[in-house]
């Protein structure tokens, strides 16, 4: 296990009833998801198979419990998320400014992703999940103001700020 703490995380459909006994989920490629519900085991006479309701939202709820708890993914946690923004790693290398080896490491576990790279991994993952016509519409609005800011006048040393409503507020840029 190394360096990180396994917890173990239960999801579940709301309001469905619970299984007595939660079901071990490994097929994500993580070691520590149970299922309260929402599944479905069946059998014919030589194999069992398995029948999760809306896997998509599962692996939803998953990535979003990874990039919304954990101080540090673990690199299985890592890999999981970059199966889920289907990217290889040598393309998540280049989206992150690291290399394929980096990469590599830290999905093994050899070494931890640093601060920044964990820190746009998560934002990555949680622009994934947006709309894309809603996605499109947010980001062209923040290039558009780092634009602006790239484009004003870089002389002035002066901030003036406001008192508004018992709150202190910085000038806002003009549209």
């Amino acid at each position: 296990m190394g360096r990180y703490q396994m917890n173990i995380r239960h999801f579940a459909i709301k309001g469905e009833a619970f299984c007595k006994e939660p079901l071990h989920y490994t097929d994500c490629g993580l070691d520590n998801i149970y299922l309260r519900n929402g599944f479905s085991l069946d059998a014919d006479e030589e194999d069992q198979y398995l029948t999760v309701a809306d896997i998509d939202g599962l692996h939803r709820a998953i990535g979003m419990n990874i990039v919304l708890t954990r101080k540090a993914p673990s690199g299985k946690e890592l890999r999981f998320l970059r199966h889920e923004l289907k990217m290889s790693q040598a393309e998540l290398a280049t989206v992150l400014s690291v290399s394929d080896q980096s990469v590599a490491r830290w999905e093994k576990g050899q070494c931890e992703a640093n601060g920044a790279a964990v820190f746009a991994l998560r934002i990555i993952y949680l622009l994934s999940l947006v709309p894309d016509d809603e996605r499109t519409s947010l980001l062209d609005g923040i290039l558009e103001r780092l634009k602006r800011l790239s484009e004003e006048d870089e002389t002035t040393d002066d901030i003036v700020l406001s008192y508004v409503g018992k709150k202190w507020q910085a000038p806002t840029m003009a549209a």
